[in-house]
């Protein structure tokens, strides 16, 4: 089996345990030109089974969402990030690979980006991400996958700080900020504004 082949049957397999737990869920795929090191470290992650990432729409109980804005970056998204190795206690998933599941990955990013504990209520999207090495198309393509959670904080009034050296800001919003990383943060729901 082919680097491409393996790649896309691990995010089928993803998306294919996502639909036997989750009600209903947007699927989206992107093609990302990468340099060649970040294709680099995403080959790296792929071959420890630790490829992929996710984050949380979070909600509080006045219908407002949950924002960060990274050091040096203008815009602001959902709280997330990668996988990482799983921990002794994580359960094993179908077709996971050795990473931690994308749950758990919510979880922990939110927790260290914002300081804020939540639950995951359900799935928002599924992105597929096709990468590509933007200068050299003979190299294969290596499929990831990219989970958006909704979900809320666990504690009644929880008050963010960011994660020193990482996070420049942290919010609760109650309408799409000015300025947001990527479109898919705006088209969001955002309750208390909409």
């Amino acid at each position: 089996m082919t680097l491409t082949e393996s790649s896309r049957e691990r995010v089928d397999g993803w998306i294919a345990d996502f639909a036997d737990r989750y009600d209903s869920f947007a699927r989206v795929e992107e093609r990302w030109e990468m340099s060649p090191g970040y294709y680099e470290r995403t080959l790296e992650r792929f071959e420890r089974g630790e490829n992929g990432g996710a984050g949380i729409h979070v909600t509080n109980d006045a219908g407002e969402v949950l924002l960060v804005r990274d050091k040096g970056d203008e815009g602001w998204v959902d709280p997330g990030g990668k996988r990482e190795s799983r921990g002794a206690s994580e359960a094993k998933r179908p077709a996971s690979g050795a990473g931690e599941s994308f749950e758990a990955t919510a979880r922990r990013e939110t927790r260290e980006e914002t300081g804020v504990e939540c639950e995951v209520t359900g799935l928002f999207s599924a992105r597929t991400i096709k990468i590509v090495d933007e200068t050299d198309p003979g190299r294969p393509t290596l499929y990831s996958l990219i989970a958006i959670f909704t979900g809320e904080p666990v504690a009644d009034d929880p008050t963010p700080r960011p994660r020193e050296g990482e996070i420049a800001a942290v919010d609760w919003f109650d309408a799409p900020p000015e300025t947001v990383g990527y479109s898919a943060v705006a088209e969001r729901p955002f309750p208390s504004g909409n």
